[in-house]
């Protein structure tokens, strides 16, 4: 047997959900091996409960290890990093708590929290940027700019107030059981500087960041808001655009394409 083999042999073992694993080894070696497996996973159930805080503070130690145990035995680590461990966590919660939609969705929020903190750096089109770039802009290029986001922004459609919950924790402060919102709305995370942050949008500045994402321009943007709002729509598009901007969110603004 190669090295590489019984690498590969020993990873099994260690990974394996079952004491099957260990029959084709020696048999004084089995208690050593069950030792090390358990030692392994007790480590990785550390290495997400540091990543996912909130959703252990929400569940609970028994529910969150007993749901970490199960992912690792359904999805075992194989980055050379441990903080990609928890990758996936979110969608191994929405299949253990179906009828408890915010549990999956905290974790998501922490998950993407981490990711927007470690991601590139990227640069973005201030204020002042921009107002050099639209200075004497006619209506015909206002209506085609378009605009392309910073590549480590996420969004998520959610049922729950996961949002809430996060804000409740972090400051330690009692949160309602009745999580569920009147009706889904989208949960948008990003880095600002060095900050990671989230923030619910409204369901305008969801369609029109969706809108924008997939191809629209400035003007198709001012055309649904007009239909939700009436004329105050315009108005309400150059907010948009200038939060969106004061955020750091926008990456590159071009018109005329």
């Amino acid at each position: 047997m190669t090295l590489v083999d019984l690498q590969r042999r020993f990873y099994a073992a260690v990974t394996s959900p079952g004491e099957t694993a260990f029959e084709d080894w020696e048999p004084a070696l089995r208690p050593g091996l069950a030792v090390y497996r358990n030692a392994y996973r007790a480590r990785l159930i550390e290495c997400l409960r540091s990543t996912f805080e909130k959703t252990w503070t929400w569940i609970g130690d028994e529910s969150f290890d007993a749901a970490a145990a199960h992912h690792l035995i359904a999805k075992p680590p194989r980055s050379w990093t441990l903080d990609d461990a928890g990758a996936g966590f979110d969608e191994t919660l929405a299949q253990l708590f179906p009828d408890d939609s915010e549990v999956a969705e905290l974790a998501w929020l922490e998950w993407q929290m981490q990711q927007a903190f470690t991601a590139a750096d990227e640069p973005v089109l201030d204020a002042t940027g921009f107002a050099a770039l639209s200075k004497g802009f006619t209506e015909e290029a206002w209506a085609s700019l378009r605009l392309s986001f910073v590549t480590g922004m996420r969004l998520r459609r959610i049922q729950a107030d996961c949002g809430a919950i996060w804000t409740a924790i972090a400051n330690d402060e009692n949160m309602s059981a009745d999580v569920l919102l009147d009706e889904k709305r989208s949960l948008l995370v990003w880095r600002q500087g060095l900050d990671p942050r989230f923030r619910m949008l409204s369901s305008e500045e969801a369609v029109c960041l969706d809108l924008l994402r997939n191809g629209g321009t400035f003007g198709d943007m001012c055309e649904a808001l007009i239909k939700r709002l009436g004329v105050s729509g315009i108005e309400e598009a150059g907010r948009t655009l200038g939060v969106w901007i004061a955020q750091g969110l926008v990456r590159h603004a071009e018109a005329g394409v």
